[in-house]
Order: structure tokens, then C-alpha cells, then sequence
């Protein structure tokens, strides 16, 4: 039995809770095995906390709140991150327009294409680079592409 809330539109995966096309990982992981009890879109909270990289993982790619990228990423903010100079105030920084940058993509019909973009350009390759350990680039691309929201957003 599946997810009732699905359908298959024009070959591709459609949530009609979400009003919106969802990735093949979103269906294998809840729609197909009929799993409410974990997905996002049923759920319909706002476990983002305002954080536009935990609303990519979540929303776009459907992911948990403990998954690997997210994981990772808190672990360098706080590890690493929070230990550099000025590192504290870039995290407090994220803190305070985080959530007006996801309070505008929200408002956007195409918010699930702007959080798949930010996983595919920010998230994904802040996390290998620090699988890399290339720590401080991973800082320049986040303050890089942060700053670009911020402008297009806020």
C-alpha cells in the first residue's frame, strides 16, 4: 500500500498534501511504504527552525533531521566553526536572517526548486569539503552563498 497523498502525474512523483512534484528519494522513503509517522510533508511542522539548510535537507530533499548533511554540518559549526575567529559571530549572524530568508522562499510557488538548488550548490559541497577537510573553504562558500540569499531575499 502507498502513501494515499501520492500520485504519479506526467512521469514524475506528485504530493498532493504539498501541492508540489517530490524527488524519487521522497517517495522510496515515505510515499511507497506509506510512512507517515516520519514524513515532513504529512507531518506539515516546521522543523527547520528558521535554517534554510535544514529546510533543504528536510523539504527538498526529504531527509531527516538527523541526517548525515545536517549532522555534519552542526558538528563543523560546532567543532571547528565556533572556534575560529569571527566564527562565532558568522554563526549568530546565520541565526538572525535565517529565518527571514526561509520566511521569504516559503512564500515562493517555487520554494522546493530554491531549496534543491541551495542543497545542490551549498549544502552537498560545504559537506564534502569538509569530508575533505578543507575547513576554511568550506566557511567561504557558505559566507559566499549566504550573503547571495541575503540579497535576494531579505
Amino acid at each position: 500500500m502507498s502513501c494515499s497523498y501520492y500520485e504519479f502525474r506526467e512521469g514524475s512523483y506528485y504530493c498532493l498534501k504539498k501541492h508540489d512534484y517530490i524527488n524519487s528519494d521522497v517517495y522510496e522513503r515515505y510515499c511507497r511504504s506509506y510512512n507517515y509517522d516520519e514524513c515532513p510533508i504529512y507531518l506539515d511542522h516546521d522543523s527547520s527552525g528558521g535554517c534554510y539548510i535544514t529546510s533543504a535537507c528536510i523539504y527538498a530533499k526529504g531527509l531527516q533531521d538527523n541526517c548525515y548533511e545536517l549532522e555534519t554540518l552542526r558538528e563543523y559549526r560546532d567543532d571547528w566553526l565556533s572556534k575560529q575567529p569571527g566564527g562565532k559571530d558568522l554563526i549568530k549572524n546565520y541565526y538572525a536572517i535565517a529565518p527571514k530568508i526561509v520566511s521569504c522562499i516559503n512564500e515562493r510557488e517555487n520554494k522546493n526548486r530554491i531549496y534543491n538548488a541551495i542543497y545542490d550548490h551549498m549544502v552537498k559541497p560545504c559537506v564534502e569539503l569538509i569530508e575533505q577537510k578543507k575547513y576554511t573553504e568550506a566557511k567561504e562558500l557558505y559566507k559566499n552563498m549566504t550573503e547571495q540569499l541575503k540579497k535576494q531575499y531579505i
